[in-house]
């Protein structure tokens, strides 16, 4: 491809992005509107629904919004009916949330049309145009995923915004959840331990 046509392509490329983007906004938008939720609201049901369930603070992370604001969005969700607050089994101190079936059910639905049409749209590619294609898309998410921290060190001091740091912080944010709840669980097999070797401690004692 010569120099001209390779500037002409990348040029259209540009272009196609940008028109796939606005759509995209203009879908979640008007899923918004079919669920009767604001565009946080979905993002947040969003993230949910991709990364499963996640305890208050987590998704505040990963949203980028304070905790404040989030429990009053899980108490509209919750009283939607999208969400609920459940306890975990583990430790009855944390509080986690996570999707219904109703919200789910209504989030497939909603997009089954989307799916059935990119089904049919994936069909005229060969399976080495389809790698092409996740991996272009792929390491456009990571483009993304460099960029939003850049901007966000430029909000100037003191605006308030709560702007997340990009999908990196959903990583971040999950990862330590995860190591979280692996030293928890490390702590209670300890309390576990050390209660049964007090147990045999006392039996010996009165044997």
């Amino acid at each position: 491809m010569s120099n001209e046509k390779r500037k002409r392509s990348l040029a259209e490329l540009t272009e196609a992005l940008r028109a796939f983007l606005s759509a995209s906004d203009a879908f979640d938008e008007a899923l918004g509107g079919a669920l009767g939720l604001n565009a946080t609201d979905v993002r947040c049901v969003d993230l949910l629904d991709q990364y499963g369930t996640m305890t208050a603070g987590a998704l505040a992370e990963v949203a980028g919004l304070s905790t404040g604001a989030v429990t009053f969005l899980l108490d509209r969700l919750e009283r939607a009916g999208f969400v609920h607050r459940v306890r975990d089994t583990e430790d009855r101190r944390r509080v986690l949330v996570e999707l219904v079936p109703f919200a789910r059910d209504q989030i497939f639905q909603l997009h089954a049309g989307l799916v059935e049409a990119w089904r049919d749209s994936a069909q005229r590619f060969s399976a080495s145009d389809l790698r092409s294609i996740i991996s272009f898309l792929r390491e456009g998410a990571k483009l993304y995923e460099e960029q939003v921290p850049i901007l966000c060190a430029r909000v100037p001091s003191g605006s308030g915004s709560s702007t997340s740091e990009g999908r990196a912080a959903i990583r971040a944010a999950l990862k330590a959840q995860a190591k979280a709840e692996a030293l928890e669980k490390l702590e209670q097999t300890a309390r576990r331990l050390q209660a049964k070797a007090i147990q045999i401690h006392h039996k010996k004692g009165r044997s």
